[in-house]
């Protein structure tokens, strides 16, 4: 992709946020006036214009050239392998999406539906679903607040099943209901999950453990639990770190890296969230 800038400052961009898992990559920008010239991508494009004007130029499937202009809170669906140009003539705070196409279709197969995915035509269209999953997916990758790969796995699968139940001609298979999961294989998980609160637990592992898909193990879990996998990760973590703090000889940032946190504040945070003390606090009172 190649952007002309209709500036001549040092840098076009005023602001920008990047973040990358496998098989999706999320960028916001808040950018000068420009053109993006006509490409072709490998990947699936959902564009959300948050803040500014922004028209694109796109040629159907049909061989249609169609212009849109599109406001605040559009979304624009590309395809992989359309043709696409936009500009924008005053600055611009972008959000996009690239979904790598294996990647959606093997979620696609994994979830029940066909995996022959072919996205929808969207040039102008509201969804405010898509707007939050994606700014969300980037405060989730910030080294001060991340919640670890789990959370970002469910923020991802979200956003994933959204779009292909919406916005593709992907059907669903019919496949019976999932109820929860077995004695055996719910003590399976959270053996799991307790034997590695210290590490970046990802929702591929836990569903590896449990045999199931990511998808249908999310579903089971919760009516097994009446938690997400993520929230039940939170509450094994404030647990453990009570139990750690109970030890007076540990000091506090010991106990935040042995329960898997990533740092003092958050850890602080997330405690507190929890429990209404800090852990400074609660050992405290522990303690008396």
């Amino acid at each position: 992709m190649q952007i002309e800038w209709k500036s001549e400052a040092e840098s076009p961009y005023i602001s920008v946020e990047r973040a990358e898992w496998n098989g999706v990559r999320v960028h916001r920008a808040t950018v000068l006036p420009g053109r993006m010239l006509e490409h072709e991508s490998e990947c699936h494009e959902v564009s959300v214009n948050i803040a500014g004007t922004l028209t694109t130029e796109k040629r159907s499937a049909t061989g249609r050239l169609i212009k849109t202009t599109g406001t605040g809170g559009n979304i624009c669906i590309t395809p992989s392998g359309q043709s696409i140009s936009a500009h924008w003539d005053k600055p611009l705070d972008n959000l996009g999406f690239a979904l790598d196409s294996k990647f959606v279709s093997d979620v696609a197969a994994e979830n029940g539906f066909s995996r022959d995915v072919e996205f929808i035509e969207v040039y102008k269209k509201k969804d405010p679903l898509i707007q939050s999953l994606g700014i969300s997916l980037l405060e989730s990758a910030s080294a001060a607040t991340s919640l670890g790969r789990l959370y970002a796995d469910s923020l991802i699968q979200t956003l994933t099943l959204h779009l292909l139940s919406n916005y593709t001609t992907a059907f669903t298979k019919s496949a019976p209901k999932s109820g929860g999961l077995t004695g055996y294989k719910l003590r399976r998980v959270t053996e799991y999950i307790d034997a590695n609160l210290d590490e970046d637990i990802s929702l591929n592992e836990l569903a590896a453990v449990a045999e199931l898909s990511s998808f249908h193990f999310v579903r089971a879990f919760r009516r097994s639990t009446g938690k997400t996998p993520q929230q039940f990760l939170m509450h094994r973590r404030v647990e453990r770190a009570k139990e750690l703090l109970s030890r007076p000889d540990l000091p506090i940032v010991e106990v935040g890296l042995r329960t898997g946190f990533k740092n003092q504040s958050h850890f602080t945070t997330l405690f507190r969230k929890y429990t209404n003390f800090t852990p400074k606090i609660w050992r405290e009172i522990r303690l008396a």
